[in-house]
């Protein structure tokens, strides 16, 4: 089991992050959608700040702009769904062992719920299958809220029973904001969790605040996570611009919290 450090904190100001990458030895998840989430980037420039380090490297695949879920536009989903096989080659290249992937694009109304689901479920699979060549673990995000979600607790947890390729990243924070219960899931998930988001809301809106700081009842979900018998990462993904101080703390708390060395 590892913690992780979300690169999300530097999206505004990329060149910051050296004093976290000097300060922690832990995993790093760098954001594909780069600095300022802006289009183009050099990603062998930007893939090359974390070359070396010696923590693991998770890559979080971009968000905006792609669906591989679009039932509407074949064309869209088809080329969302090359985009990540594009993002899942580099982060081979990087030697990432982990890359998440949104099964929708969160921000887009479902009108066409069950064919969008299939079409989320069949790109899934060609890029589950992508990913077991490359060697790299493939953890589908729960994401959407309330109507907006593609998938609900049941849906999405019988998705990694379904599909063998891919395996589960439960985001926390969005769990909260459409009132799943969270430790039911992860212990529903049990082997097929692959690593979770941990960060605090108010069960309104996605906040990404430090855990802590929100709504959310941690206890019970430290506790789910404890009973886990396989190696899972931690991962926190806390808003922009918090501080390196409370970034670093927090890992730390995080490890202790499930009685790992966090770094």
């Amino acid at each position: 089991m590892t913690v992780f450090i979300n690169m999300l904190p530097y999206m505004n100001r990329i060149e910051d992050c050296k004093e976290l990458l000097d300060r922690w030895s832990g995993g790093i998840e760098i954001s594909m959608d780069g600095p300022n989430w802006l289009e183009p980037i050099n990603w062998h420039a930007e893939f090359g700040r974390f070359k070396g380090r010696p923590g693991p490297l998770s890559v979080h695949s971009p968000i905006w702009e792609l669906n591989i879920a679009s039932a509407r536009f074949d064309l869209l989903a088809q080329y969302s769904c090359d985009v990540y096989k594009e993002c899942l080659a580099w982060s081979a290249h990087i030697g990432a062992e982990q890359m998440v992937l949104h099964p929708s694009l969160y921000s887009t109304p479902l009108f066409l719920r069950k064919q969008s689901q299939q079409r989320s479920i069949d790109n899934l699979k060609r890029l589950g299958d992508e990913a077991q060549k490359l060697g790299i673990d493939l953890a589908v995000e729960n994401v959407g809220f309330r109507d907006g979600a593609l998938f609900n607790q049941e849906e999405f947890a019988r998705l990694f029973e379904d599909i063998p390729t891919i395996t589960a990243l439960v985001d926390v924070g969005h769990a909260h904001i459409n009132c799943w219960n969270t430790p039911e899931l992860l212990r529903a998930l049990g082997g097929r969790l692959s690593a979770v988001h941990l960060h605090d809301n108010d069960g309104i809106d996605d906040l990404h605040q430090p855990v802590g700081e929100g709504t959310i009842e941690w206890q019970p979900i430290w506790d789910a996570l404890k009973e886990m018998q396989h190696p899972f990462r931690s991962i926190l993904e806390y808003q922009h611009d918090t501080p390196v101080e409370t970034v670093l703390q927090h890992a730390v708390m995080v490890g202790r919290k499930l009685g790992m060395n966090p770094e």
